[in-house]
């Protein structure tokens, strides 16, 4: 491939007109009989024209055909910071302005997917949450990096979408249990499976399993005390949609057994509207 065709290719690939790649130092026909091999543009044409088109001038001289290295180097920074920013959705639309996706991309956009598809099951959205973490599950196959981290966590969060009244349903718990012993989410899976004998750090985890110990032991005037704890302090913490949901559920049998139906349905209610929103 000449210089010609490179420029002409690289041009294309950015959608610019030659006017545009021209700009104000050059000609439109100048840049016509570049592309058309009927002019040999000097070292400073091809610089000028190398920094219009974003690549390095040693691209436009090699015999190297193959523009995505040069592409993706001149994002991979932006891409690099929107990910440290937890811009999740800006790196994912810097990703796919290239050509195609290497390991490396390919981790990158797991870690966006991963990321927002925990956020959004935390926040009730279990229909994007889901589309989220399959989009992860695609990506972790494209790449040879290690992503046991995404892989050991995203069950959990896939299980809760599909059936947010009884997740554990949805996964084999001593299949993924290894896995999740080293993730960042060992606490979160610990309170999914309601272990009373582990020693929580996240203080609505800890309250909401002792509430379920009260409730067993018929004691549920004080485990409304706990739950209301929590459900009055929602906006104070962390948003967990799967937890306010448990809360909500165990409010409503409280009141129940204590035949306070005025405060069952109150939290019934409470229960069904966040159910509708997990539709969303």
């Amino acid at each position: 491939m000449n210089i010609g065709d490179k420029i002409k290719r690289l041009r294309i690939q950015k959608r610019m007109t030659q006017a545009d790649l021209a700009g104000d130092a050059i000609t439109r026909n100048m840049i016509s009989e570049i592309e058309n091999g009927k002019a040999l543009p000097s070292i400073d044409t091809l610089s000028y024209l190398a920094n219009r088109l974003d690549v390095p001038l040693p691209f436009l001289l090699s015999d190297d055909e193959d523009t995505f290295y040069y592409e993706k180097r001149a994002l991979l920074s932006g891409i690099k910071n929107a990910l440290d920013e937890k811009n999740y959705a800006v790196c994912i639309s810097l990703v796919m302005k290239l050509e195609r996706i290497d390991d490396e991309l390919a981790l990158i956009l797991a870690d966006c997917y991963f990321n927002l598809g925990v956020s959004s099951v935390k926040n009730g959205s279990l229909q994007s949450g889901l589309k989220y973490l399959y989009l992860c599950e695609q990506y972790c196959d494209k790449t040879l990096y290690d992503v046991k981290r995404f892989k050991s966590i995203i069950p959990v969060y896939k299980a809760i979408a599909e059936n947010v009244s009884s997740p554990l349903l949805e996964f084999d718990e001593k299949k993924y249990y290894g896995y999740l012993s080293d993730s960042m989410d060992i606490e979160f899976y610990k309170y999914l499976v309601q272990d009373s004998e582990y020693a929580y750090k996240n203080e609505q985890y800890k309250m909401h399993i002792e509430a379920k110990q009260l409730i067993k032991a018929r004691k549920y005037a004080d485990a409304i005390k706990l739950l209301e704890g929590i459900e009055n302090n929602k906006s104070k913490i962390e948003y967990n949609a799967y937890l306010l949901y448990g809360v909500y559920t165990d409010l409503d049998l409280c009141h129940r057994q204590l035949f306070d139906f005025e405060g069952a349905y109150k939290y019934s209610s409470k229960r069904i509207s966040l159910l509708e929103a997990f539709k969303l």
